[in-house]
């Protein structure tokens, strides 16, 4: 036998048909579902996105307006080497006047702090050596080795609170024109205000997460000083670096809301109409085998009916006319068959021809076409088979199954059959000639039968 081909498998399994049915809509529900998701997602991280440029912009621009302001000093410095407390008093008002965020305004000749304005409540921070304070010396040394502004912090400030501070190089001329460092002055700023202004709270604003790290104008190799240090280890966490004077600090921003994800109801939903789908399938290919068994087989003995007879038949006859091969057709018809359906029932009449149908797949091969074309008549195409023994053998061997007494029934019904045989030859132009020469064998066949005495 044949190995069937996978679409043939197919056709004969509508249950299997039913499931890959299944499996394909379940997968292309789960694909629009994600593309949603993953659309939904884009567009949450776009507005994210911008909220957080939004927050960058303001940070950068409130820290750099503010930080700029001390850059001033070192010019009052420059033109003033004699200056007085009063004079550092009216330029630090001045300044903290523009920008009320500014805490104190200090002038450290030497690294050491001897003026600053205002003096009350900042009385810890004079006299404070900067190079003998393990928390800003680094700074310190840095802005000596580097001689350009630095900012430091947010940190603990000598006179209490937090705060950020940008300490300015003051370096004078020397007569040979080489530079000399004169000391530093340093603006600590209130950074909260700052925070608030650019739009970054304790927990959630506007949705949205923050959380700022860079202590020092370190970037992301310094410290986590607002917000959730958690949001810097989530992968997927949205990071911008916010430029400030002498370094940057790195911006981490997320969206407050939980991301929804695909739920258990989801899930079951996408499974009911993937399994409603494969049902579907299921019984229209199931419907769709009957109607085609129904189109093309004789629903009482399932055997090929007249039209798929003909389908098939012509293309054997034409396989046998092109290659040479020997096709031969049978014509067999159940002798006195209608006095059977008289005296026994329809019912009987029914379990004859099923019988017979039986015995002629029994006898036959599966390459051979059988069908059922009329009431008692049928007829069996067999491609290559020539006359001579071996069809012999089969018409015996039919004979022999079919003429007896068919079993079960109260009143013994005996069978016998007529066959008549044609085989195609170059004299035979179409399978309707091959067949009404098997007809006209077969009734030969019936008269001679006729003719025997009983």
């Amino acid at each position: 036998m044949k190995p069937q081909r996978p679409l043939a498998i197919l056709r004969e399994l509508p249950l299997l048909e039913g499931v890959l049915a299944t499996c394909l809509v379940w997968g292309l529900l789960y694909s629009f579902v994600w593309l949603e998701h993953e659309r939904r997602l884009q567009a949450e991280r776009a507005v994210l996105q911008a909220e957080a440029a939004t927050v960058r912009a303001r940070l950068e621009s409130e820290l750099n307006a503010t930080l700029s302001l001390s850059l001033g000093l070192s010019t009052f410095v420059l033109a003033k080497p004699d200056f007085s407390e009063d004079d550092l008093k009216q330029v630090a008002a001045s300044l903290i006047r523009l920008q009320p965020a500014i805490r104190s305004v200090a002038l450290a000749p030497g690294n050491v702090i001897r003026l600053i304005y205002p003096r009350e409540g900042n009385e810890k921070a004079l006299g404070l050596r900067y190079l003998d304070t393990p928390g800003q010396r680094d700074a310190v040394l840095r802005l000596m080795r580097e001689q350009r502004p630095v900012t430091a912090g947010p940190i603990e400030l000598a006179q209490g609170g937090v705060g950020i501070i940008n300490r300015i190089p003051i370096l004078l001329t020397r007569p040979d024109g080489s530079p000399q460092y004169w000391g530093l002055a340093a603006v600590a700023i209130d950074p909260m205000p700052i925070f608030e202004r650019a739009g970054i709270g304790e927990g959630a604003e506007n949705g949205v997460r923050y959380a700022l790290r860079g202590r020092d104008g370190l970037g992301e190799q310094g410290a986590v000083f607002l917000g959730d240090a958690a949001l810097f280890r989530d992968p997927d966490v949205l990071r911008m670096d916010v430029v400030i004077p002498g370094g940057r600090w790195q911006l981490a921003a997320v969206t407050a809301a939980p991301v929804v994800r695909h739920g258990v109801w989801v899930q079951a939903l996408l499974a009911l109409l993937a399994g409603l789908a494969g049902a579907l399938v299921t019984y229209t290919v199931s419907v769709h085998r009957r109607i085609r068994s129904m189109a093309l087989h004789d629903n009482l003995t399932g055997l090929a009916n007249r039209y798929q007879f003909t389908l098939r038949g012509q293309d054997m006859f034409a396989l046998a006319r092109r290659t040479g091969c020997h096709l031969t057709l049978l014509n067999i018809d159940i002798d006195n068959f209608k006095s059977i359906n008289d005296n026994y029932g329809h019912a009987a009449g029914d379990a004859v021809l099923v019988y017979v149908a039986n015995t002629l797949r029994a006898c036959c091969r599966e390459s051979d076409l059988l069908a059922r074309v009329g009431g008692d008549e049928f007829v069996v195409l067999l491609p290559d088979t020539p006359a001579g023994p071996s069809l012999e053998a089969l018409l015996r061997r039919l004979r022999a199954a079919i003429d007896v007494i068919l079993p079960g029934s109260d009143d013994a019904i005996r069978l016998s059959i007529s066959i008549g045989v044609a085989t195609c030859s170059n004299s035979t132009p179409s399978l309707d000639t091959l067949m009404q020469k098997a007809d006209e064998a077969m009734y030969r066949a019936k008269e001679e039968r006729s003719t025997q005495p009983g």
